[in-house]
């Protein structure tokens, strides 16, 4: 199959054309209505700065280890682990979640089992292979990991125990949301690096697109979170949710960002003597001051995690799609680990046209690696419109990054049918901009009321000053 050959256009019209026969409104018009495509969503045009929320709450713990900062659009968490046990930390967050949101339960709980259910469709009323998958998990991560883990869990749920849907969140499934991507994976997401000739500055941009499951009632907008762990070298930020220890993406005072995609590349799940990822993660911004470091890392450990991913890593001076195969994948011969940058080449047809940038999607892309893009709508497309934006957009700043990654209108429906596979997605949780010239982070968290065309881009801070 030609991929980047097929125009969008036409590649959209093939996608659709079996499934949209109608081809134009007629009745009780005096005109015909015809279909139109989903571009060009209108607005305001964005400007480089983003919008400084004003805190409308915040709460300190009495032993000062956390701090919480109440905003419209997410919760700003301070942890500070300098001069108390990990497990000290996690407990006094769960202190500190249970002072500002005491409807934590109701958002999270019901979120769990929407994503069990997924994992394992044929399960009943005993929950005891979703129990054991976590506990296979927890032992794996690091000492420090666990005990974090296990303050939060205990503090925050008590002596209520089990994974049961009972309105009311239990240790164990508390445990089980600091390992969601790894045990259950919900994750989908895009990411897009630009510098050199294709930015203002020359610095690096980097855009990331968490496509998380929001839950069916949008649970997750709800507890839209900014974490920065505060202990010395070992200082970084990660931006998710209220409650959530590991990390879907991170970045560190030296500027070392790192953000999950899926990859599902088909191979049976394997949880006994794997680890998690997204600690991997986490402890790669804890170590590391450099992209190619935390890549190589992530590199040499890939076969023992749980699921095919991939890890957007940046560090303003380079960007990186660390494509994680597990041992049964690399075991079978369908796939293996690399590190790819804007020089690898990609698989046979598949083409970027814009050097100076690199994009990622829910695929590996390298050559002779495991192919499904091929058969995959919404990566290809998506792949491909971000190859003709990047081409066809010249030089980005913020703005005019801002302006392409929300060209598209949401709403992918006509007549009642998926027509058209979007960047900027029904399923978008949050957009994060970094602009490596300023340190400045900007994100677009989605809202209870679900994906908007045109978000506010909210000003989060300066990374540079995270310590």
């Amino acid at each position: 199959m030609k991929k980047q050959l097929i125009p969008i256009a036409l590649l959209c019209l093939l996608i659709t054309a079996c499934s949209n026969p109608v081809a134009t409104l007629e009745t009780g018009l005096e005109e015909p209505v015809s279909p139109v495509g989903n571009y060009n969503a209108e607005g305001e045009p964005y400007t480089d700065e983003g919008t400084v929320e004003t805190a409308i709450g915040e709460y300190t713990t009495d032993d000062g280890i956390c701090h919480i900062t109440v905003f419209d659009s997410y919760f700003e968490v301070t942890l500070d682990e300098t001069s108390c046990t990990p497990y000290q930390a996690g407990s006094a967050y769960a202190t500190a979640i249970r002072s500002v949101y005491p409807d934590f339960d109701e958002s999270l709980e019901s979120y769990i089992f929407e994503n069990i259910r997924m994992a394992f469709p044929d399960i009943s009323d005993d929950y005891t292979p979703v129990e054991d998958r976590m506990f296979t998990l927890y032992y794996s991560l690091d000492e420090r990991y666990q005990q974090e883990i296990s303050g939060l869990a205990e503090t925050l749920c008590g002596d209520w125990h089990g994974i049961y849907p009972d309105n009311k969140i239990s240790v164990e499934e508390m445990m089980l949301m600091q390992m969601v991507g790894d045990a259950l994976r919900p994750t989908a997401c895009s990411g897009l690096a630009l510098w050199g000739s294709k930015t203002e500055t020359g610095d690096m941009l980097t855009v990331r697109c968490l496509e998380w499951l929001l839950g069916s009632e949008n649970q997750m907008a709800r507890i839209h979170c900014v974490l920065h762990v505060v202990n010395g070298e070992k200082s970084f930020t990660s931006i998710g949710f209220l409650g959530i220890l590991d990390v879907i993406t991170g970045i560190n005072h030296d500027g070392v960002l790192v953000a999950t995609l899926d990859a599902d590349c088909e191979e049976p799940y394997i949880s006994e003597g794997r680890t998690c990822y997204t600690w991997a993660l986490r402890h790669v911004l804890e170590e590391y001051d450099n992209a190619h470091d935390a890549a190589q890392y992530l590199y040499d450990n890939s076969g023992s995690y749980t699921f095919a991913h991939i890890i957007m890593v940046t560090d303003g001076n380079e960007a990186l799609a660390a494509e994680d195969a597990p041992a049964q994948l690399v075991e079978t011969g369908h796939g293996h680990s690399v590190t790819r940058d804007s020089g690898t080449p990609l698989m046979s047809d598949l083409t970027w046209d814009s050097p100076d940038s690199l994009c990622l999607v829910n695929s590996f892309v390298s050559q002779d690696n495991r192919d499904l893009i091929s058969n995959s709508a919404v990566n290809l497309v998506r792949f491909s419109k971000y190859n003709e934006w990047v081409r066809d957009g010249g030089v980005f700043d913020i703005a005019a990054l801002k302006n392409m990654m929300t060209q598209e209108i949401v709403d992918t429906e006509l007549y009642g049918m998926n027509t058209i596979e979007n960047v900027h997605r029904d399923i978008l949780t949050q957009m994060i901009l970094v602009d490596y010239h300023t340190g400045n982070v900007q994100v677009a968290f989605t809202g209870v009321e679900g994906v908007v065309d045109h978000p506010v881009f909210v000003d989060i801070g300066n990374y540079q000053d995270w310590d």
